[in-house]
């Protein structure tokens, strides 16, 4: 079973999502981006860059997360994050979207389920997934997309792909913010979902 990383930016939906509850009993370590160093990870199996993280750090700490993939390692960026910064060959894509999806009974969300047989669907239903997403990412070569925007198939919102020697899992979703923030149910589905297909991914 993998040992998972998620890093704490001191924010309090950081602070909610990773040191209460069921995620504090669920991750190895939790620790301080601002004062990362690469013994931090080394022993982990799983780096998550948990969503909304101060991007300016990001960029500071940006050698720790490539020597990690490099390492055969698999790194998770999940939304609002903005690797196409601190990571080469990223492209987010803007997209216009709706925060209040999620409440808007009558519309549908501009995603569809891109893989049927993407890991994910394994612990979560695709419909329990979504409540809004912030933009997307071309799709990487040497990828598999669990979910894509409706108008461009080339466009991913989760997609897991081989990279720089390692493994990315890339979403523009962001579970762990809305998680800590308490609200938004599908986040919460969605992050103990992760969890649990990344302690089992190989």
């Amino acid at each position: 079973m993998n040992k998972i990383i998620a890093l704490n930016s001191g924010s309090s939906f950081h602070i909610n999502s990773l040191t209460k509850g069921i995620f504090s009993k669920e991750l190895y370590k939790t620790p301080y981006l601002k004062e990362l160093c690469k013994n931090d990870v080394k022993d982990a199996d799983i780096l998550w860059v948990s969503c909304t993280s101060p991007v300016d750090l990001l960029i500071e700490k940006k050698r720790i997360f490539i020597d990690y993939l490099q390492d055969g390692k698999t790194l998770v960026v999940t939304g609002r994050n903005d690797p196409h910064l601190w990571l080469e060959g990223i492209e987010e894509v803007q997209l216009p979207f709706n925060f209040w999806w999620w409440l808007d009974k009558n519309e549908q969300i501009d995603a569809l389920k891109d893989d049927e047989n993407a890991k994910i669907f394994n612990y979560i239903d695709f419909k329990d997934m979504l409540w809004h997403f912030h933009n997307g990412y071309k799709k990487l070569p040497n990828s598999s997309s669990a979910i894509k925007y409706k108008y461009d198939d080339k466009i991913s919102i989760f997609q897991e792909a081989s990279y720089m020697g390692g493994k990315l899992i890339l979403s523009s979703l962001d579970p762990l913010f809305h998680h800590g923030s308490f609200f938004m149910p599908n986040a919460t589905k969605l992050a103990i979902a992760m969890i649990k297909y990344l302690k089992d991914l190989k």
